[in-house]
């Protein structure tokens, strides 16, 4: 009698039947036997075939938490269709195991898909961070920062250059500011809101000002950038502002905007954002302000929290 996992290795391999979506369950958390059985299969798969795959295993696991897919994932890495290799690098991108790192840092340099490149700058930004808490070696934190600074610099794709920017926005070293700066000021759209993603990453109060003057830009893509990055730097400033993006006729600019007024808190936005709710019947803006609202609700308690004066409280 074949196994259920046996069974969903043929309905791959068999073109005539239909993506087995329902079973893919059994490709989750593989062991070492079950990786090779899958590897084995899997260069005779049709590229198609292979696409779908590496595609559903990511859905499936953004919809059901309980799935995990690393070994599948991790097995695409070296496919020869670039389609591929790009979903895989995005499906891990909760995954912390630096022995990612430096297949990661070869396919930047190498990878003759920019597609692909730049799935690996975005995904190296996840071990910047890590590295900036120091939860990565000192070591490989210095080779990824110099990988990506490098990447920001030379390659000939922007889209790989931008990602590399957004990725070192987490990163302290002493040439990145510069960077941001030099993005900021390009004059390029797309650098502009690449340089303010980064902004947002960087915890830094130096670029409060950029950021509460593009709320306002003319552009949606880059007021969108500019309201979630008031939000990461916690600019209590930019309430007022975030508050009139409400009613931005842009419904990502909008979600941003709810989103950071979850992360600043106080009753004014606390309000604004209760009126929103109780005017709408669109179900998932209703989410995203049930979601900011609960958030706000902790930053509010941990701020009177902060404010207790703890010695008078001991007499």
């Amino acid at each position: 009698m074949t196994t259920a996992f046996e069974d969903l290795l043929e309905l791959l391999s068999d073109e005539t039947q239909p993506f087995p979506i329902e079973a893919l369950a059994e490709l989750s958390d593989m062991d070492a036997e079950r990786t090779t059985k899958l590897s084995e299969l899997w260069k005779h798969l049709p590229i198609e075939r292979r696409r779908t795959l590496i595609h559903e295993v990511g859905t499936q696991a953004d919809l059901k938490i309980e799935l995990t897919f690393e070994q599948v994932n991790r097995l695409a890495l070296s496919d020869p269709d670039s389609e591929v290799r790009a979903i895989a690098i995005h499906n891990l991108w909760e995954c912390e195991n630096p022995d990612l790192v430096p297949h990661f840092l070869e396919t930047l340099k190498n990878d003759q898909t920019s597609q692909v490149r730049a799935a690996a700058a975005k995904a190296l930004g996840l071990f910047v961070w890590l590295g900036e808490i120091d939860q990565l070696s000192e070591d490989l934190l210095h080779q990824i920062e110099d990988s990506l600074i490098m990447a920001t610099k030379d390659d000939d794709e922007d889209n790989v250059r931008r990602r590399s920017l957004e990725s070192l926005g987490f990163s302290s070293h002493k040439e990145v500011p510069l960077l941001i700066d030099q993005a900021y000021h390009s004059g390029d759209e797309a650098f502009i809101q690449s340089a303010l993603y980064a902004m947002g990453r960087s915890a830094s109060d130096q670029w409060r000002s950029y950021v509460m003057v593009e709320m306002n830009n003319p552009s949606p893509a880059i007021r969108k950038e500019a309201a979630k990055a008031a939000g990461e730097l916690e600019l209590r400033e930019a309430a007022e502002s975030l508050i009139e993006l409400l009613d931005d006729v842009n419904f990502q600019v909008r979600d941003s905007a709810i989103w950071s007024l979850g992360q600043l808190g106080g009753e004014e936005a606390a309000d604004a954002l209760l009126l929103l709710l109780d005017n709408t019947d669109d179900e998932t803006l209703a989410e995203n302000l049930e979601e900011a609202l609960d958030h706000l609700a902790f930053v509010n308690n941990t701020r009177d929290f902060l404010l207790i004066d703890f010695d008078d409280t001991e007499e």
